[in-house]
């Protein structure tokens, strides 16, 4: 049985569900989420709590090299385009290669085929969260205190993708559980098709296309460790044009 605070102001939650169906309208003046479950927000998500100082997100690769002939200090490049790494880059997008050894300290500027084309396609959002399973948790305690939330899904392609379709519904059904809200349509199919199969992730994603193709690839241990839920307790959020964690700095005083 869901525990409701009834006291509560009701939140409203929409879901767009991949990146190019990203609209000014949709979005402006609001609480976003970003998810890219799959894997570029949990590599942002792992990485500064590794002591990364932030990200800048790039739609291209030429911008991304751009800006670092541009940048001072320590920086990385990194990325993937077709899941693999970018050539020339330091790293690509398996958050398992973000080690604390290799990202403290560091400015990484990121270009991803999905993730950070939905990032940049929110500046006129109010503010902009990443969310993965990992960060799940932490995510929605900053979501009860809001009253207007749209999850954004990158999607795969310019098309939904089953990953983060699924995570934005482990999202909606914890926020259900503690607080009256108002779903959109999609909200409410997605929170139907979670709670059918429990919540068990290894049922609900079986035939996902993007987490299969990443498997075939060689990349399955990425993706046992982004499907993991409330490992890390930290929430980066988009601010002037670069991801951070406001007020995080335990593993950069070290």
């Amino acid at each position: 049985m869901r525990l409701v605070n009834r006291n509560a102001l009701p939140v409203k939650i929409d879901v767009i569900p991949y990146a190019s169906a990203i609209r000014t309208e949709r979005i402006s003046g609001r609480n976003a989420v970003v998810i890219d479950v799959l894997r570029a927000g949990s590599v942002m998500v792992t990485a500064m709590s590794n002591g990364a100082r932030a990200f800048l997100p790039v739609v291209s690769v030429e911008e991304a090299v751009q800006v670092a002939e541009k940048m001072e200090g320590n920086f990385l490049l990194a990325g993937e385009r077709d899941t693999k790494l970018i050539p020339g880059f330091h790293l690509g997008n398996s958050p398992l290669e973000y080690t604390a050894d290799r990202v403290k300290g560091k400015t990484i500027i990121l270009t991803t085929s999905n993730g950070t084309r939905a990032l940049n396609a929110l500046r006129e959002a109010s503010r902009v969260f990443i969310g993965t399973f990992l960060n799940s948790n932490a995510l929605v305690d900053k979501l009860l205190a809001l009253d207007d939330v749209v999850l954004v899904c990158s999607g795969t392609n310019d098309d939904y993708s089953m990953d983060d379709g699924m995570f934005a519904a482990q999202v909606i059904h914890r926020i259900v559980q503690q607080k009256k809200a108002h779903l959109s349509d999609l909200a409410q199919s997605l929170l139907q098709a979670y709670e059918s199969k429990n919540g068990n992730l290894k049922e609900l994603l079986q035939g996902c296309y993007h987490l299969n193709l990443l498997v075939r690839n060689g990349f399955e241990k990425d993706v046992e460790y982004c499907l993991q839920t409330d490992k890390l307790s930290l929430v980066p959020e988009l601010i002037e044009g670069s991801i951070c964690v406001p007020g995080y700095e335990t593993t950069l005083k070290t």
